[in-house]
């Protein structure tokens, strides 16, 4: 969005990077980009408003060898979280509810990337936010949880790497 593009250009030159970043609005899905000319994305929360089958191609293509693309999205298996995203369906598109992202999408990935690291957010933290002194006690709770198999898959969010090879896949 433009404001999206304003506050990037604010913080870029309160940190003394204007010079070394450049900020533009485009179609993730066909961004006009020259092949491999993109050292890194960062996608926050934006995936699952993408159709991956064009999103993917699109990502390897600008991409430098080696180049990556890190992503925070939201977490597709909790069924408390499904239930709370059930009621309150004003605060996301139908395609968004449909396309919550899963392990089902990070194999997808393997197609194009190689997947780097994967680690999993918040399995009770995000109850802090009814309860806010709880905080230090969930956020502990959760560093145990988020390494446990199958528990981890409760967590709100994930975050994960996807590493464009040196030669195509």
């Amino acid at each position: 969005s433009d404001v999206s593009i304003n506050n990037c250009k604010v913080l870029a030159k309160e940190n003394d990077v204007e010079e070394k970043t450049m900020f533009f609005q485009s179609d993730c899905e066909n961004t006009m980009l020259p092949d491999n000319s993109i050292d890194t994305l960062i996608c926050s929360g934006m995936l699952h408003h993408l159709d991956l089958e064009h999103a993917f191609p699109e990502m390897l293509r600008i991409l430098k060898p080696g180049g990556k693309v890190l992503a925070i999205e939201a977490l597709d298996y909790n069924p408390a979280i499904k239930l709370y995203r059930m009621l309150t369906p004003d605060m996301r598109t139908e395609w968004e509810k449909a396309h919550i992202l899963s392990l089902k999408d990070i194999r997808y990935a393997k197609n194009f990337f190689n997947i780097g690291e994967l680690k999993f957010w918040h399995v009770t933290s995000y109850i802090a936010g009814k309860f806010p002194s709880l905080l230090n006690l969930l956020n502990f709770l959760d560093r145990i949880l988020t390494k446990i198999p199958l528990i981890q898959l409760m967590a709100w969010a994930f975050t994960f790497e996807l590493i464009k090879p040196n030669t195509p896949k």
